[in-house]
């Protein structure tokens, strides 16, 4: 169902505010998130040991997190520190915790197996914290799988037709990109040139006359996380890169944590830099124009969960630009029926009734 060693985007650190605790499913688990003090987080199992209510429902204190049933408190690490009226605790009277870590704005978790939780293995999103840039971002919650939005990622071919008004050019659907893999997933290089700008970049980029030279250097990290490097610059002159002085660029994160079956939380990062604006002024733009694109985006995705619900057993058609996400799925597959075979338990080989071994 799920790849589960692996790290996700529980909330951003914006959303913990210290007062409250936070409720959040991802990978059908309920989880309660919680901040104690300045810089530290934890993740518990939104279950208490004792009557099994919701802790997400009880009180952060400075130690810990209050059950608001029989007053029950445990610490960031799952354990109970205090039974009101009874002082000896069992060891055994403690909570599931899950590792999470605090990284460029983000709280990581990790839902599978804590022994193998790397945390070199979570993405670089530095740049929504890098002064150099201006960053802006936000979330989405979709009624619908997180393999269909990892999909469209992974297609741009779709921006000429739905994305007309911020992130469409007319090359895109006839440009195929470069694909290759690596050990975490797979890379798309394209690279476009002397095109009509998209809206947003036209605007962020201010390039009101004259075509452009654009490029689209993307990462995707199985199972849901996707870096987008992408930018415009003056038609001419070498492949635009971060060196070129008077080109737009941008660094796009979408990182999917998958709620249920059905359900994604979709966090996303948008981070730019305006060598002919002013940044703040470009944020804002930038904001409105993923906003909307966004919002397009989820309007025919969350339309194709209702008709596979309709009719499960009807089978999507191929064409040539299905590559990457074919080998991304087949790849999401391969580490789920890993993590299955690890997890399954070894049969116990029969053995035939014998005089030896039976009471007769």
């Amino acid at each position: 169902m799920f790849v589960m060693n692996t790290w996700y985007v529980a909330a951003t650190v914006p959303e913990m505010d210290g007062a409250r605790p936070l409720a959040r499913t991802l990978l059908n688990k309920p989880v309660v998130l919680f901040r104690l003090g300045q810089d530290q987080f934890a993740a518990l199992e939104d279950r208490c040991c004792h009557r099994f209510a919701p802790l997400s429902m009880g009180d952060v204190e400075a130690d810990g997190l209050r059950c608001r049933y029989h007053g029950m408190k445990f610490d960031a690490q799952g354990r109970c520190i205090e039974i009101p009226g009874q002082d000896e605790i069992p060891a055994t009277m403690r909570v599931k915790r899950y590792p999470l870590v605090n990284r460029h704005g983000l709280l990581w978790i990790w839902l599978g197996d804590p022994a193998k939780a790397d945390e070199s293995l979570i993405i670089d999103c530095h740049w929504n914290v890098d002064p150099a840039w201006g960053s802006t971002g936000g979330y989405l919650h979709y009624q619908a799988n997180y393999q269909l939005i990892v999909d469209n990622l992974l297609d741009f071919s779709h921006l000429t037709f739905l994305h007309r008004t911020t992130l469409a050019n007319k090359k895109f659907a006839v440009a195929r990109p470069d694909v290759t893999t690596f050990d975490r997933g797979i890379r798309l290089r394209r690279t476009i040139h002397d095109a009509e700008p998209s809206p947003i970049h036209r605007n962020c980029g201010r390039f009101h006359t004259g075509n452009v030279d654009f490029w689209t250097w993307q990462n995707f990290y199985v199972p849901t996380l996707f870096h987008n490097w992408a930018g415009s610059a003056p038609v001419g002159g070498e492949v635009p890169h971060e060196s070129r002085p008077d080109a737009f660029q941008l660094q796009h994160h979408s990182l999917l944590t998958p709620e249920t079956q059905r359900t994604t939380h979709y966090f996303w990062i948008q981070s730019g830099q305006f060598p002919h604006s002013d940044t703040a002024e470009g944020v804002e733009f930038m904001r409105k124009g993923i906003d909307t694109a966004f919002a397009e985006d989820k309007w025919i995705i969350e339309a194709q969960q209702r008709l596979l619900d309709a009719d499960p057993q009807a089978r999507m058609q191929g064409t040539r630009h299905d590559f990457a996400l074919n080998q991304v799925r087949f790849m999401t597959r391969r580490l789920i029926d890993a993590e299955r075979a690890v997890a399954a338990p070894v049969a116990t080989p029969s053995v035939a009734p014998t005089p030896e071994n039976t009471n007769a």
